[in-house]
């Protein structure tokens, strides 16, 4: 399958042709894999096949199996033996000549054997969001209890100067 010129460079199209990362999960819209940039244990991109740059551009057909592929993928998440698959990670031809840092701190961290308590679910959408990807992926980030000192506030944390709260 050829892309366009603007697509021809684009890391998550060379992802959903199967380029690069393995799939661990497939749907007809999308595929997950594991972030080779891990923040925690089960770090997880959704990705969908069509090279698509906001998530308010999906097609009926992609929002239908939208989550689907975040519930596949957690799934595998939680079946996935993950200091196996940081080991096998940091042996990978193709990322040789990465930085293996994250990967490296993921298999120190005390909870690495553990299932997950919750999961953050992200999506950067637009350059002003963080995203430094044009190519919609959706993050699933499995959070342990201890991985960071307080949780609270979640996601409202990215504009840390507005993110504190109380309710009446």
């Amino acid at each position: 399958m050829s892309h366009p010129p603007s697509e021809n460079n684009c890391y998550f199209c060379r992802v959903s042709n199967g380029e690069t990362d393995p799939f661990i999960f497939e749907n007809r819209s999308f595929l997950g894999v594991f972030d080779t940039n891990p923040v925690n244990p089960g770090h997880a991109l959704i990705i969908p096949r069509r090279h698509v740059d906001s998530i308010f551009n999906l097609n009926e057909m992609e929002e239908a199996d939208y989550f689907d592929a975040i519930r596949g993928v957690r799934s595998v998440i939680e079946e996935t033996d993950m200091t196996y698959l940081y080991q096998n990670m940091l042996n990978r031809d193709y990322l040789h000549d990465m930085p293996k840092g994250h990967i490296e701190t993921v298999l120190k961290l005390p909870f690495l054997g553990n299932k997950p308590n919750a999961y953050t679910i992200g999506n950067n959408d637009g350059r002003e969001a963080g995203r430094s990807i044009d190519h919609l992926h959706v993050i699933l980030l499995p959070r342990y209890k201890g991985d960071v000192e307080n949780p609270k506030g979640g996601i409202r944390n990215v504009i840390p100067c507005r993110a504190n709260y109380q309710r009446r």
